[in-house]
């Protein structure tokens, strides 16, 4: 069996706040095999934006990750635990190994 290119295992982000820390996504899981495309759908709000900018780390600095969350990179016969990647490493997997097309939802299919 392959393994899958990404793989997400209950993923929690959460963002600091004067208030204290808000929730933006709990447990989400998912793997997107080589090949596949994954789809996020959701009402506004709904955390498909904080998701998808977690997988290349994009999140804004206030963002706190679950430490029993896991974002798993699969590349080149390695294992890249991209939640533990310190800044310089950040960039290698940017625009190489994943990279994303943000579109404005006004725009996308100008």
């Amino acid at each position: 069996m392959t393994k899958p290119l990404i793989s997400v295992k209950d993923l929690t982000v959460r963002f600091k706040t004067d208030e204290g820390l808000v929730t933006a996504v709990e447990k989400v899981s998912f793997d997107i095999a080589p090949g596949e495309v994954l789809g996020l759908v959701g009402e506004s709000g709904s955390g498909k934006s904080v998701t998808a900018k977690a997988l290349m780390l994009l999140n804004p600095d206030n963002a706190v990750y679950d430490p029993e969350g896991s974002i798993t990179l699969n590349v080149d016969d390695k294992s890249i635990d991209v939640l533990s990647l310190g800044p310089k490493d950040r960039k290698i997997i940017r625009g190489g190994a994943v990279s994303m097309i943000f579109q404005e939802p006004m725009a996308s299919f100008a």
